[in-house]
């Protein structure tokens, strides 16, 4: 078996994002059972390509547009060679229209991480959006399996596509428990820019409009009024990033520190480090830094968004913020002024790639021994 992640991302980039976390951890699992793992990206070769067997670079140039991506993989699936153990796993729907075009007729599934094309819309406008809704409905008519990454999500599409229920299954992002985890503060290293006795906010994501950060500075604003030695670390790149800076320089935030995008490896260490991880995105799918976080028995500030509320429903010493800024401020200096760990890696060990792994695994068996018979 040989699966194709169809994903916008370079494995040299070594990057902190979710999507690229999850593809990396499912083909290190995908891979100790022998299977093939192949990642058509973009960007220039890395001398190695990392937790995958290979990669394809679709377009050299690195940080390209999801739009000029779907157009060099239309190019180029017409010249991919396929065996019938090919799977290919796409990472949004309309990445799965290529290979409907080139006919490869070859197990189609995707992975839905939240209601993408309702964050299409809001970012792109209604003519992007309209089309990319098209493409959307064409592929879900001709793909095998769609894997929703949280209830919310499958519920979103169930809502608009009836005809689903079928095809349509909940498997949440798993993550690296190997990586995740606590650390005593000794051995932590103090290369960071905040001293050892500041207190640390943390944001890891990508500084886009759907990550809602200005209201995050609002909150910030009010939190360090009240506790002057905190600092809000965001780490991440994206569209909004000058907007972000001006604004907290126009609000007099001196205390709001921007780190770009890290080493994924440098991660734990800062979540070991904060005294809360915040989230407060307008919408999310399965965000796999809440359960990391877990995993390193850091706290959490949340807003109600994708399985957010599964996730930490129960865990003391974590919240959930009711969407506005004061709530939000409210509930980052509770844990602040608390000032402890929580036990919260119990509960991430629900998300082990282990667990995510074996079951994305059997639906991929599944559609093989179904394609095979098929044949017979």
């Amino acid at each position: 078996m040989t699966v194709y992640f169809v994903e916008n991302e370079n494995p040299g980039r070594n990057s902190s994002g979710g999507i690229m976390s999850y593809l990396s951890g499912l083909s290190g699992y995908l891979r100790k059972r022998g299977v093939r793992t192949v990642l058509l990206g973009t960007g220039r070769y890395p001398s190695h390509p990392g937790p995958f067997s290979d990669f394809i670079s679709l377009v050299e140039k690195e940080r390209v547009s999801n739009g000029r991506y779907l157009f060099a993989l239309t190019g180029s699936v017409f010249r991919l060679r396929l065996d019938r153990t090919a799977v290919i796993h796409a990472q949004r729907p309309d990445m799965l229209v290529p290979f409907l075009a080139a006919k490869k007729n070859r197990a189609l599934v995707c992975s839905l991480h939240g209601a993408h094309d309702v964050a299409v819309f809001d970012k792109k406008g209604q003519v992007y959006g309209r089309v990319y809704r098209l493409l959307q409905s064409l592929a879900f008519r001709k793909a095998d399996r769609l894997i929703a990454v949280d209830d919310r999500t499958q519920r979103h599409f169930l809502a608009k596509y009836p005809g689903l229920e079928a095809k349509i299954s909940v498997i949440p992002m798993g993550i690296d428990l190997n990586r995740f985890l606590p650390m005593p503060r000794e051995v932590l290293k103090e290369e960071w820019p905040f001293g050892r006795r500041d207190k640390v906010i943390l944001f890891v994501g990508r500084l886009e409009r759907e990550k809602n950060l200005p209201l995050l500075l609002d909150a910030f604003r009010i939190v360090s009024t009240r506790l002057p030695d905190t600092k809000l670390v965001l780490v991440g790149k994206g569209r909004e990033e000058e907007l972000l800076r001006q604004r907290a320089a126009d609000m007099n935030l001196e205390n709001v520190l921007f780190l770009g995008e890290l080493a994924n490896e440098k991660i734990p260490e800062l979540l070991n480090r904060a005294e809360a991880l915040v989230l407060c995105s307008r919408y999310e799918g399965s965000p796999a830094v809440i359960k990391e976080a877990l995993a390193c028995n850091c706290p959490v500030v949340a807003f109600d968004v994708g399985d957010v509320r599964e996730v930490l429903e129960g865990v003391e010493g974590c919240y959930l913020a009711d969407g506005s800024s004061a709530d939000l401020a409210a509930k980052l200096t509770m844990v602040l002024e608390s000032d402890r760990k929580i036990s919260g890696r119990e509960r991430a060990l629900r998300y082990s790639m282990e667990s995510v792994g074996e079951s994305t695994l059997r639906i991929y068996e599944s559609l093989l021994n179904r394609g095979q018979r098929g044949q017979r």
